[in-house]
């Protein structure tokens, strides 16, 4: 097996925010964001550094009525942000359209959690992000995925980095948010507030999988 380098995406993004203090005050940035208990601990850990727009695109989500539930626990907390720290932190919800979005998931309905279908799944989202940012002039995007332990942070990181190449003028920003105690920090965050924590990834492969289980 192949050595690999280990990355601190963190301190990376540290290195990141210095050169972006040098040359703006409030610097923007598009945040894809997923639910309202993995937004927990990233919106308070960016809170200071960012003017954030959230960009709520997660047609993984199914059923609908379990979207319209992640998005409402959403916009709650970031009402809440607001509200306590005298804030401005934008959320637009993206269109549902779950039947169109699992498309390119189905051929790898089997697959295990975490394998090629959720790499398709966190890409597809990934892939708005961007393009959304390109219509409406973001210069910096990132997302809040890498703080559940379920989901890879190096891939994550990579597909950012990857689809920065092909959006000029747009920096893909890296996280690990479940280091430092992260996912800890939300999760006690989501307790204090009584923030709704689904138990089930998204899909409904994901649900079909933990009956089988």
């Amino acid at each position: 097996m192949e050595n690999q380098i280990k990355i601190d995406y963190n301190l990376e993004f540290i290195k990141d925010y210095r050169k972006i203090r040098q040359v703006e005050d409030n610097p923007k940035i598009l945040l894809h964001v997923c639910c309202g208990a993995c937004s927990c601990y990233p919106l308070t850990f960016l809170l200071d550094l960012f003017d954030i727009t959230i960009l709520y695109t997660n047609s993984n989500i199914y059923p609908e009525e379990e979207y319209d539930k992640r998005y409402e626990t959403l916009k709650y907390y970031v009402s809440y942000l607001n509200d306590k720290f005298n804030k401005n932190i934008k959320l637009i919800k993206d269109s549902y359209d779950y039947t169109n979005f699992k498309k390119n998931l189905t051929p790898f309905k089997d697959e295990r959690e975490g394998g090629l279908r959720c790499e398709i799944c966190i890409k597809k989202r990934m892939q708005t992000l961007f393009n959304y940012a390109k219509e409406a002039g973001f210069a910096y995007v990132s997302t809040v995925m890498s703080v559940s332990r379920n989901k890879n942070a190096v891939y994550i990181n990579k597909v950012g980095k990857e689809l920065e190449k092909d959006y000029e003028g747009i920096k893909f920003l890296t996280f690990d948010f479940k280091k430092n105690n992260g996912q800890l920090i939300g999760i006690n965050i989501s307790k204090k507030l009584n923030i709704y924590r689904q138990d089930y990834c998204g899909c409904e492969y994901s649900i079909y999988k933990q009956f089988e289980e």
